[in-house]
């Protein structure tokens, strides 16, 4: 059972009382409250070059104090009535250079990526929906009676019985889906109708600072490589890579020169390369790329 204690008046709430508009209202209100402090955290992390790891965890664990009390009251009222059960909310997580395997209640597989966070009911009642924050790879089992959601701070994805990933780390500048078989449709949270829908080896790409929306073919088998250990780069930015390693080694990484910003790095790992053997690759293939080691074990790119 979710412990009410830090949060005054969540047990006490009449579900009857609640209309479906207010519920609605309150929930939207808690993901705006939710990608504000992503917004503020990454500024914060910006600001003061604090190391990835604890950002991170404190996102995943704020947001969890937001939005597991709530969604255990909404799910509660959702069901109570029919069944008199309360239905509990589960979180699994993972750190840096983890992944995880979670099989849900209906045996739908999900493997989670590096630092990332699932929120879950511990039984479906009508629709499947699940919450989360990072990446994951979901297979999911069909029914046509009971949809399955995935819900990020920014989209929606709505399963009709598939394999995809879902990739919605808080400091990724996109917020993306890519689909490997079945179908799937995905949507900003905020503008339901530009709804997309994916065939296999396609993807769908929400970008955070302006709402443009990118879809097209993609190639799953690389997106998803990291489930096997692997790494894939294809036309990535020196940043975007430079958040990879964080996640997957668990290091501190700090870039101190803006002359690779333009540049577009395209490399495969896939023999369980250590970070100094990554680094030494995509220094090798970037002109006058350098990369030194700190005491205390901090890398600095230059």
């Amino acid at each position: 059972m979710i412990n009410y204690t830090n949060f005054p008046g969540w047990d006490h709430i009449d579900g009857s009382a609640i209309s479906q508009e207010e519920i609605d209202r309150a929930f939207e209100e808690v993901m705006m409250r939710s990608r504000a402090l992503e917004d503020y955290l990454d500024k914060e992390r910006r600001r003061r070059k604090s190391f990835l790891l604890r950002t991170v965890m404190t996102v995943a664990a704020v947001c969890t104090l937001i939005l597991v009390p709530y969604l255990s009251v909404r799910y509660a009222h959702k069901t109570l009535p029919e069944q008199q059960v309360a239905v509990n909310y589960v979180q699994r997580s993972t750190s840096c250079g983890e992944t995880a395997e979670v099989i849900l209640p209906d045996q739908s597989r999900v493997i989670l990526n590096a630092q990332s966070v699932l929120i879950f009911p511990d039984r479906f009642t009508g629709e499947r929906k699940v919450f989360l924050s990072g990446e994951g790879i979901f297979d999911v089992t069909a029914s046509d009676e009971q949809p399955f959601y995935v819900e990020t701070s920014d989209i929606t994805v709505r399963v009709h019985g598939t394999r995809f990933d879902v990739k919605a780390y808080y400091d990724d500048p996109l917020v993306t889906a890519t689909l490997n078989r079945g179908a799937i449709a995905a949507w900003p949270k905020t503008s339901p109708e530009r709804l997309v829908e994916l065939q296999p080896e396609q993807f769908f790409s929400f970008e955070r600072a302006t709402g443009a929306i990118v879809s097209g073919n993609s190639n799953s088998a690389e997106t998803m490589s990291w489930e096997g250990g692997n790494l894939c780069f294809r036309s990535e930015s020196i940043h975007d890579i430079i958040r990879v390693i964080q996640r997957r080694y668990g290091v501190e990484v700090f870039l101190t020169t803006d002359k690779y910003d333009n540049a577009k790095i395209s490399a495969r790992f896939i023999h369980g390369e250590t970070v100094d053997e990554l680094l030494d690759a995509i220094c090798s293939v970037v002109p006058s790329m350098r990369y030194t080691r700190s005491q205390n074990n901090v890398i600095y790119i230059k």
